[in-house]
């Protein structure tokens, strides 16, 4: 059995171990994404040997726009001579370079918040043009001043722009958004190479095929192994399923490329030697086919289960759901309430410091009613002065004092009123009741 042959196997059987009992390091750093805080302490900054990118680079990224702004800037490079050697933000508006050469795409790209784009920013020195692709296709391009070659003294941030050299960051910077598997490739990738990156996926494990391995000079992985700064943490980005997908996809690709060292072997030795008869011979017997097959199956089987786990996440996600949908409108109609509680609130309070200014109103008013009583008493009395009805020295002719019958003629009608037993009071008719008409009476018919 050629080498070829040898490391190929043991490549698709270590596939096939890594599907069933884990991942690989870099695999499972490429499921992870960065996700940032929106204010100017929440950066990464890395200090690569930026040299291999000097005549050419590529950037590629998958990014998730979550805060609106008018720059949020998610890549951005300052050397000591310029403090905008790249600058790059998340809609599409700047894509800059060498300070001042831009291309604003943002109007021709439709960029959602809270959804995952591709994007690929690529240069080289030869062509003098950079190229902008969003999701696979080109969106945009610009050319730069001949022999412009990038500066290589400078730091890269990320979640920041770089407004001077030393830093100086600014609010209004701030990314607050999601990145997933950059790298930058020391070479300009073309269209095609671009369009393969998108159509991989974001969880595929695309990066470290052949012809991306070794121009891929910044890698996903070591970012995530900086330093971070304020609120920058490390969250799993890929499901289950689309791990495990392209998982498959690794081990079909394999055994694929056994099979052709397989043939390739085999029609360069048109008459194998009985030593390759016998390597080809053991190889049948130790049961690898078999044992592959075995491990498809093991592979298909937990596929189904997570397929099924997977379903039932999703009810379970739905459920939560509509929990969440009720909560809220519970919570509105709880807020509400406490509106209308709050209202009531101030309208009994309101009408409880009505009623005390009323009652006190009522007191006054009472106060008042007692002064004028007494006000009133003191000027009937003042009126009257000895002719007013005085309780202790009275009678029954005192009734005459009365306005009814006070300085009145005597008529039949106030005979009538007064008392029958009152009957010689028809010997004075024409006469008028006046103090001294009373007073004759109350001497002389007072009983």
């Amino acid at each position: 059995m050629s080498e070829a042959v040898k490391t190929l196997l043991l490549s698709l059987l270590l596939a096939v171990v890594l599907v069933i009992n884990g991942t690989s390091a870099y695999e499972e750093q490429s499921y992870k994404a960065l996700k940032f805080g929106n204010t100017l302490a929440d950066y990464v900054k890395l200090t690569p040997d930026m040299r291999p990118f000097s005549n050419a680079f590529s950037i590629c990224t998958w990014i998730k726009k979550l805060q609106r702004g008018s720059y949020p800037s998610w890549f951005s490079y300052a050397s000591s001579t310029v403090d905008t050697e790249i600058w790059i933000n998340d809609d599409g508006s700047y894509n800059w370079m060498f300070h001042n050469h831009n291309r604003n795409v943002g109007y021709l790209i439709n960029i959602r918040m809270g959804e995952w784009y591709h994007y690929c920013f690529c240069w080289d020195l030869a062509s003098r043009t950079a190229h902008i692709y969003h999701n696979g296709r080109e969106s945009g391009y610009y050319s730069t001043p001949y022999g412009r070659r990038l500066t290589t003294d400078g730091f890269i941030v990320l979640g920041q722009d770089l407004s001077t050299f030393a830093g100086d960051f600014r609010e209004y910077f701030s990314f607050g958004g999601e990145l997933q598997k950059l790298n930058m490739y020391s070479k300009k990738l073309n269209t095609t190479e671009v369009r393969e990156i998108y159509k991989a996926g974001r969880c595929s494990h695309i990066e470290t095929r052949k012809g991306h391995r070794y121009s891929r000079q910044i890698k996903w992985e070591r970012i995530l192994e900086q330093e971070r700064f304020g609120n920058v943490s490390i969250v799993d980005s890929c499901p289950l399923n689309e791990k495990l997908h392209h998982c498959h996809e690794r081990v079909i690709e394999l055994e694929e490329q056994l099979k052709e060292a397989q043939n390739n072997t085999q029609a360069g030795n048109e008459e194998p030697s009985s030593e390759d008869t016998t390597t080809i011979t053991t190889v049948e017997d130790d049961g690898l086919s078999e044992e592959l097959e075995e491990l498809r199956l093991n592979l298909e089987s937990t596929t189904n289960r997570l397929s099924e786990t997977e379903t039932r996440l999703e009810k379970a996600e739905e459920k939560l759901e509509k929990t969440e949908t009720r909560l809220r409108k519970t919570g509105a109609q709880l807020d509400k309430s406490k509106k209308k509680v709050s209202t009531l609130k101030k309208m009994l309070k309101q009408a409880n410091s009505d009623l005390e200014n009323n009652v006190d109103l009522l007191r006054e008013t009472r106060a008042a009613l007692r002064e004028k009583e007494s006000e009133l008493e003191n000027l009937e009395n003042s009126l009257c002065g000895a002719n007013c009805f005085k309780a202790s020295n009275s009678s029954y002719w005192d009734i005459l004092y009365t306005s009814t019958f006070f300085n009145k003629v005597v008529t039949d009608e106030i005979i009538n009123i007064l008392n029958e037993s009152w009957s010689q009071l028809e010997n004075f008719k024409g006469s008028v009741i006046n103090e001294g008409f009373i007073e004759f009476f109350k001497t002389n018919f007072d009983s």
